[in-house]
Formats: C-alpha cells, sequence, structure tokens
C-alpha cells in the first residue's frame, strides 16, 4: 500500500483498491501454484460465448467505473 500511496502518489480511500488489486493478485498465484494440470484438464473448465461476454462487460465497467467510485469520497482536488 505504500508503493501505491507514496511512491505513485495515488489517492486511494480506505485503501479499497490496494485491497482488491492484492487479492486477485494473490488468487492468481494460488490458482498457478495450487495443481494447475489438474485444474486445465478439469472437466468444469469450459465456457461459453454469453459466459465470456457477460464477464468482458463486467470487467470493463470495473475498470472504468471503480476508481471514480472509491475516489468520491476524496476532498477537494484529489479526486483527479
Amino acid at each position: 500500500m505504500a508503493i501505491c500511496v507514496e511512491v505513485l502518489g495515488a489517492t486511494d480511500m480506505g485503501g479499497s483498491i490496494v485491497i482488491h488489486a492484492f487479492g486477485a493478485f494473490y488468487g492468481l498465484a494460488a490458482s498457478y501454484f495450487f495443481q494447475p494440470t489438474r485444474a486445465a484438464s478439469s472437466g468444469n473448465n469450459q465456457s461459453g460465448m454469453q459466459s465470456e461476454l457477460i464477464a468482458l462487460i463486467g470487467s470493463i465497467f470495473l475498470y472504468i467505473y471503480w476508481p471514480s467510485f472509491n475516489g468520491a469520497l476524496a476532498a477537494n482536488g484529489a479526486q483527479q
């Protein structure tokens, strides 16, 4: 968190952007570390066009709107 806030100068109200980014990277590392070949060959590892499209749209909305939603509580010019 100190890297984002102090070094990069990011305004992170409540620390939620840093915590969610850490959780995302931790989840990726954990899924890679724990039995990657078994997960790749699983019968549950299937997707369809509709599920991928919904995931893409949700990711785009989060990418665009999460920082502005999170920074709404910042004071004065810190929102920009």
